[in-house]
């Protein structure tokens, strides 16, 4: 018995002298980090909880919460992604034909509904480009570089081919111009974002499986945009949550699969 309490003492007075030496270190045993521990420091310092956020400071919002993704497959032929990083090489879709304009076959009857229904409300729409093939593009691209343009220069107005939204023939830039709708070559229109047709275009383009291709804000996401007045197809469900969420098409597809586009100032390292 006796020696026990000998073990017990001699253990009180190795703790205490643990304890002693850290306090002649200035150093006290570690607390755990909880809120109660935190606002006592604060309060052994001085601090009091009001002084440590200037009242100028707003609470920061949180991110609003999106709704559930549709169960789609980002694969399927709806969602080829090309822009200023993400290349499609030379794929060309299987061929079809809207009013004269090339368009990838699978989104003619699509391309039909969103036009009649558009002018049925007494918009005059039409497309001024829509499919391109690489070669087209190549030769556009290539000509104000050949003419002495720099190619970074020439980038920041034109895509290359690969790069460019209208080969995949699921696109289309609008016009109220119908004149414009022959022209193969460049397409400007100023000012059409202004229009009545426009912004009916773009309340109604999800209804037919359409989306507005470069929303402004997003360049960090896209880089370079064909045109302004860029409708791309993306099929209905898509088109919906896109469209109500206010996401561009490669925010949409990074929220299934993160690594199947490329956006540089996300994926590239500080």
């Amino acid at each position: 018995m006796k020696n026990k309490w000998f073990l017990k003492i001699a253990a009180m007075i190795l703790a205490l002298a643990a304890l002693l030496s850290l306090t002649a270190c200035g150093e006290k045993p570690e607390q755990p980090r909880t809120a109660d521990n935190a606002a006592k420091a604060a309060e052994e310092n001085g601090v009091t909880e009001e002084s440590t956020e200037p009242e100028s400071s707003p609470e920061p919002s949180a991110e609003p919460s999106l709704p559930p993704l549709p169960d789609i497959d980002i694969n399927s032929w709806e969602f080829a992604v090309t822009n200023s990083y993400n290349s499609i090489s030379e794929y060309g879709p299987p061929y079809g034909s809207f009013e004269g304009q090339g368009v990838d076959a699978r989104i003619v009857e699509k391309m039909n509904d969103f036009f009649t229904a558009a002018r049925a409300e007494g918009y005059s729409v039409y497309s001024a480009v829509s499919f391109r093939n690489y070669w087209h593009i190549l030769n556009t691209y290539a000509k104000p570089i050949h003419n002495g343009t720099d190619a970074a220069t020439v980038s920041e107005t034109i895509l290359a081919p690969g790069l460019n939204d209208h080969q995949t023939g699921l696109s289309f830039d609008l016009t109220t111009d119908e004149s414009q709708s022959i022209n193969y070559g460049n397409f400007h229109q100023d000012g059409i974002e202004e229009t009545e047709a426009y912004k009916w275009m773009v309340e109604h383009c999800q209804d037919y499986g359409f989306i507005l291709r470069y929303p402004a804000g997003k360049e960090e996401y896209y880089g370079t945009a064909c045109s302004n007045a860029h409708f791309r197809y993306v099929g209905e469900e898509a088109a919906k949550y896109i469209m109500e969420n206010n996401l561009c098409l490669e925010e949409f597809i990074r929220l299934y699969d993160k690594n199947a586009v490329f956006v540089p100032a996300l994926d590239v390292e500080k």
